[in-house]
């Protein structure tokens, strides 16, 4: 009985990974950002007057401003631009503290980054600038799902590849079944 001539199964698993990571590459960017590369930084405000905060600016590092999103925070209005980002609409007591959560879209190198923030209360008055530091997370895994990202075309040019070798696996292994049955029936 002839053995059966088939591509390895291998490199079918190759061409369905290549392929899922060309049409996932950017909902894995997503999804790893949403995911692992997230932070916060928490204001605390306290007082011996009765005069809330209703401000902060956050001064931010240029390279941090720009590869942050920032999340909503509940009782305020949230606006970044440039290296400006604004709290504003909201009421901070003496003693409370307001949490600001982000996640970055671009990779940049983890590690304490140095943050200013200016608060202003409700009568007017500007406090004295914060330095408070910020723990930007280390996201390895987006800076490989953005360099996947960027280079997907190769990951779809891979695949037609071992496709192709796939295809060319087939034809070998079709031949040389037929080519052993020719043989079996001349003996």
């Amino acid at each position: 009985m002839a053995r059966r001539h088939r591509p390895s199964i291998p490199l079918i698993i190759l061409f369905i990974i290549l392929l899922l990571l060309f049409f996932l590459a950017g909902p894995l960017v997503d999804f790893i950002s949403s995911t692992s590369a997230r932070g916060y930084f928490t204001f605390s405000f306290t007082s011996t007057e009765n005069d809330p905060v209703v401000s902060i600016v956050y001064t931010l590092p240029q390279d941090l401003a720009d590869a942050m999103v920032v999340k909503q925070t509940e009782g305020w209005v949230v606006t970044l631009e440039g290296t400006s980002l604004s709290l504003t609409d909201g009421t901070l007591n003496s003693g409370e503290s307001v949490k600001v959560n982000y996640r970055l879209k671009d990779y940049i190198k983890g590690g304490t980054r140095s943050v200013t923030a200016t608060s202003t209360t409700a009568s007017g008055d500007t406090l004295t600038p914060n330095d408070l530091p910020v723990e930007v997370p280390d996201a390895f895994l987006l800076a490989f799902a953005l360099a996947l990202y960027a280079n997907a075309i190769w990951l779809l040019i891979l695949a037609i590849i071992v496709l192709v070798l796939i295809i060319v696996l087939f034809i070998l292994g079709k031949r040389k079944e037929e080519q052993e049955k020719a043989e079996e029936r001349e003996s």
